[in-house]
């Protein structure tokens, strides 16, 4: 006990038991609280609060990968576009000068040709153009799935460490006040000293346990940063919750749905480019026919008008043989093509484990949220009840301390399971191609 005067006022401080019962001291804590309120106020102004709309679109506007399977389609898109050039003349023109010993001058010429047969070659080059831009939809498509999983699982991970972080101050609060109430009887002869022993090992352990929450907090805004394309070092801090909606009241039909997957449509079209690929070698074995025009003129000054020429003709190339060339590699496209058909059958059988493994966990996410809900308001209400009984020596340390524990434990599960509920639902729309992204 000490007294300290300050003015005309003298204040009265006793500490007893680390409590301060001194109301002289009520304007000092006053002033106290009130800076630490405005710190930690300045605190979570300085990170940046960031909502589940504005994460959306920012990350549909700025994440790498969006913008490269995007770039991509628009490449696969124009080759399509380019296919078809060869069912159009092809036109060109030339300008000369010549020179030799014996003469001198310009000549001007315009010439097209247009090709009428070519052994079905067009139409396979078309064919492969088309599915590989239906390759690039289906792994942009992917990719807006991909996105969208690690979009919600990054936001629901920054909200479960900041919650989970919330949790462990308050744990090691508890600790901290379970410790000094085990002092408090062991002071008094009421309680041994290996409780007390372990209630401070267990404090410890809660300062642990919430080092790394701060740290697992910081790897968790990293991630978000990441996924919504953001490259600046800043602290964010989520509002509001990722959309979830209610499981689908029946089991769906997995083989109706797997043949709309990412995974399926990709190898169908990679199927469709091999078949395509057995006529275009197959092509060299047919003749080609082309149409050939021309017209020009020459002349010792530019530009030459002096002499005009033209010629049309229709030309029929037939293959004769070329070492083998075309038949071993019609032999390699058919090869190419029966792989694609395994291929496609194997990802069909994957994709369908895929989605009922992902429906699984799904809706046992939902169900695991639901029942660890309710452990957890059973265990806070006994760990209250717990509470004061050991206080009024109704109860042992040790059945206290299983409650104690029972509670925390179940306070981790929530939040986990919470976290794990957004994440499964967000990976069964990953399985189907779909998500928030569109």
């Amino acid at each position: 006990m000490y007294y300290r005067r300050r003015g005309a006022v003298t204040h009265r401080i006793e500490i007893r038991g680390g409590l301060c019962h001194s109301l002289a001291l009520m304007p000092t804590l006053t002033l106290l609280l009130s800076g630490l309120i405005f710190s930690s106020g300045s605190a979570l102004a300085a990170a940046e609060a960031l909502s589940w709309e504005e994460s959306l679109a920012r990350a549909t506007r700025a994440n790498a990968e969006l913008l490269a399977a995007g770039a991509e389609l628009r490449a696969a898109e124009e080759s399509a576009r380019a296919s078809w050039s060869g069912f159009l003349p092809q036109v060109s023109g030339e300008l000369r000068y010549d020179r030799s010993s014996s003469s001198d001058g310009y000549s001007a010429t315009i010439s097209g040709s247009q090709n009428l047969f070519d052994g079905f070659q067009d139409a396979a080059r078309v064919r492969q153009a088309r599915a590989r831009a239906e390759t690039a939809a289906a792994d942009h498509r992917q990719a807006l799935a991909s996105v969208s999983y690690e979009l919600k699982s990054a936001f629901e991970g920054e909200t479960y460490s900041r919650q989970y972080k919330a949790l462990t101050a308050d744990i090691l609060r508890r600790r901290e006040e379970n410790l000094r109430l085990v002092e408090l009887r062991y002071e008094s002869g009421r309680e041994n000293k290996g409780s007390v022993l372990l209630s401070r090992a267990y404090r410890d352990q809660a300062r642990y346990e919430d080092l790394q929450a701060a740290n697992a907090r910081r790897v968790a805004q990293r991630a978000l940063a990441k996924v919504i394309g953001d490259d600046s070092v800043k602290e964010w801090e989520t509002s509001g919750e990722v959309p979830v909606t209610a499981p689908p009241s029946s089991v769906p039909d997995f083989q109706a749905l797997v043949t709309t997957t990412p995974a399926y449509l990709r190898a169908v079209a990679q199927e469709s480019s091999a078949e395509a690929g057995v006529t275009l070698a197959r092509g060299g074995f047919f003749p080609s026919l082309d149409v050939r025009a021309s017209a020009g003129r020459d002349g010792e000054d530019f530009f030459p008008d002096d002499t005009r020429r033209w010629s049309i003709g229709v030309g029929l190339t037939i293959p004769l043989f070329n070492g083998g060339r075309d038949f071993f590699g019609t032999r390699s496209a058919s090869e190419s093509a029966r792989a694609a058909a395994s291929t496609r059958q194997s990802i069909s059988r994957d994709s369908i484990l895929e989605l009922e493994e992902s429906y699984s966990r799904y809706i046992e996410a939902v169900e695991k949220l639901r029942v660890d809900t309710s452990f957890r308001e059973a265990a806070q209400a006994r760990a209250e009840i717990a509470r004061r009984k050991y206080n009024n020596g109704l109860q042992s340390f040790e059945d206290w301390d299983v409650i104690e524990n029972d509670l925390i434990s179940r306070q981790k599960s929530y939040l986990q399971s919470k976290r794990d509920r957004v994440v499964a639902e967000a990976a069964w729309e990953q399985a189907r191609g779909e998500g928030a992204i569109r």
